[in-house]
């Protein structure tokens, strides 16, 4: 995957230098241009009454001006380092004025610091404008948590199988899983991890429906589908695996909204790879309920990415 025009979502900054400077030197390995866009709030019409004598389109290039002033420095860092970059100031919402971009633009990739929220109860990463982002965005997009490392030192990639296609066919979305995956440990030197979980419902519905087979039984069942799942797996990730000779691959058993949390935390992971749509998703719709289920528990950057095919429900 080949990077050739970034959107960098600025929202405060002063707290974003690093973020840019990362970015910066995503663009330049990959030969890519820049735009940064800052979306202010929009001004509703009953505050002119007010403020006297001052029309809101003054108010608004007034508002447009300072945010240019503060991105300059970005403005000559990218000039010095020979990368393109452009400013862009919106009114409205955030998520509707990127995607807006993207599909005006041929955006290949969005970067935002995410909107994390706090409360007495529990702590998510990802607020309602990244959520929006992550349903609704046609192209990859980079969630950053603010304050975390970066460059990222683990980065995984998440991949689902459909262990009933015989033979195994390679799978569109899971290449560019994987591909987004290598991109991000080349340009950051980082270790990387593929990990698919994997289940087997069959189990239950086998011990519930007729218990006259043994446990033994089971086990047996339960160890082909495991192989199952090893074959399409190792055939999933081969051209990964041989770009990386060393890749870390691991195959829990259990459902990925369940696993895949805890490994993420027990392995220290600075960035998740991932699809945000199943094999049964509505594209254009949702997020697939185990991506957001996932989404939910995790305390690190995201990387997600859409299906082939996928159509944003927002249009120009």
């Amino acid at each position: 995957m080949n990077f050739k025009h970034i959107l960098l979502m600025s929202q405060n900054i002063s707290k974003e230098q690093a973020l840019f400077d990362w970015t910066l030197k995503l663009a330049q390995q990959h030969h890519a241009h820049i735009t940064v866009l800052s979306v202010l709030p929009e001004l509703q019409a009953n505050l002119t009454d007010w403020i006297k004598n001052t029309l809101p389109s003054d108010i608004m290039a007034q508002q447009i001006q300072g945010v240019l002033s503060a991105i300059s420095p970005w403005t000559i860092q990218a000039q010095q380092m020979g990368v393109p970059l452009k400013t862009q100031v919106e009114f409205g919402k955030p998520f509707y004025k990127a995607i807006q971009t993207v599909l005006k633009t041929d955006i290949d990739l969005v970067i935002k610091t995410t909107d994390e929220i706090e409360s007495s109860l529990s702590h998510y990463v990802f607020g309602s404008q990244d959520l929006h982002l992550l349903r609704k965005c046609p192209c990859p997009v980079l969630l950053y948590k603010e304050d975390s490392k970066l460059p990222f030192e683990q980065v995984m990639g998440s991949i689902d199988l459909d262990i009933d296609i015989e033979p195994p066919q390679p799978n569109a979305h899971n290449e560019a899983i994987l591909n987004s995956a290598l991109v991000m440990t080349e340009h950051d030197h980082a270790a990387l991890t593929v990990v698919h979980a994997w289940q087997t419902d069959a189990e239950n519905l086998i011990r519930y429906w007729n218990t006259d087979i043994s446990n033994a039984e089971v086990i047996r069942f339960t160890k082909s589908v495991h192989q199952q799942h090893v074959l399409a797996f190792e055939h999933e990730i081969k051209m990964c695996r041989a770009q990386r000779p060393y890749l870390k691959v691991l195959l829990p058993k259990g459902h990925a909204e369940q696993v895949i949390p805890q490994i993420v935390q027990d392995q220290k992971i600075d960035l998740l790879v991932m699809g945000t749509l199943g094999r049964n998703g509505l594209p254009g719709l949702i997020i697939g309920n185990t991506a957001e289920t996932i989404l939910e528990q995790i305390q690190c950057s995201v990387l997600a990415i859409k299906p082939p095919g996928f159509i944003s429900p927002i249009t120009l």
